[in-house]
């Protein structure tokens, strides 16, 4: 008959028993893959990978039969050189944060403190968004004090997210925390307004803002930071004209009182 060529095939199978139980049941023959090779993550229950490597010498023609060696208890990362880029390392394993480029003596006390602010600004614009909510019900209608209570939440929210392009400009990274919203009644039985009380917390409110924002500035100055001091500085600049303001709405409205009084400043507020 005629005479056949027959080509050499050259096999290296890594064979895992896990992978052949599952594919192949029972059968001890294992799992063959062609191509260059199967990787298996770091951590994955297989504990080896299956793969096959076939150099042909030409021609055409069948192939023998592969010798199978189970390496699943070989360490492969050990192994040295020779497997080099067979174990994959999974994306999930290299370091999450990228250290920033733009850090320059910024210590993570003065990014802390940031942070610490960041917070204390949103908790501002949460409870005069309360505030808001409050004078806007149906049963309360005072647009002015609704919209004016707005406009400081969105403030609030302003000084926030500008204290956050900071903490981005000077390369640290912003942590959100819990906001702690302080309590609101106003069910009194004082004889004071809805309105006065509302107006006073808010006055306390811009205190304490700014009580936070001279903390900050101390820990800015305590680690000689310049640039962080005047950044801070703009900031009660700000505050300091705030404060007075709240302070000038809560003698207005102690002098118009209840009533008639409090709807008049409404409509002042409204209008403003």
């Amino acid at each position: 008959g005629r005479s056949r060529k027959r080509k050499e095939t050259k096999k290296m199978a890594f064979v895992s028993s896990a992978l052949a139980a599952r594919s192949v049941g029972s059968s001890s023959s294992g799992v063959r893959f062609r191509g260059v090779g199967v990787v298996v993550p770091r951590g994955s229950s297989t504990r080896s990978c299956v793969c096959q490597m076939t150099a042909s010498g030409g021609g055409g023609g069948g192939e023998s039969s592969a010798g199978s060696i189970d390496f699943s208890d070989v360490n492969l990362q050990g192994a040295g050189k020779d497997f080099e880029g067979m174990v994959f390392m999974p994306e999930g394993d290299a370091p999450i944060e990228v250290p920033s480029r733009a850090r320059m003596m910024y210590t993570e006390t003065c990014e802390s403190a940031i942070n610490n602010q960041i917070n204390v600004e949103y908790t501002a614009s949460y409870a005069y968004h309360a505030l808001f909510a409050y004078f806007d019900r149906d049963t309360v209608s005072l647009p002015g004090f609704a919209k004016y209570f707005q406009d400081q939440s969105a403030e609030e929210k302003e000084h926030a997210e500008l204290l956050m392009k900071y903490q981005n400009r000077r390369g640290g990274r912003v942590m959100f925390k819990p906001l702690a919203v302080p309590e609101m009644k106003f069910d009194h039985l004082d004889g004071t307004s809805d309105a006065m009380y509302a107006m006073d917390l808010h006055l306390q409110l811009e205190k304490f803002v700014y009580k936070k924002l001279l903390e900050v500035h101390t820990v800015a100055d305590s680690d000689s930071d310049p640039e962080m001091c005047n950044f801070i500085e703009d900031m009660l600049s700000e505050q300091v004209e705030a404060v007075k303001k709240a302070a000038e709405y809560v003698a207005q409205l102690r002098r118009v009182g209840t009533g008639h009084g409090v709807w008049h400043f409404d409509k002042e507020l409204a209008e403003a």
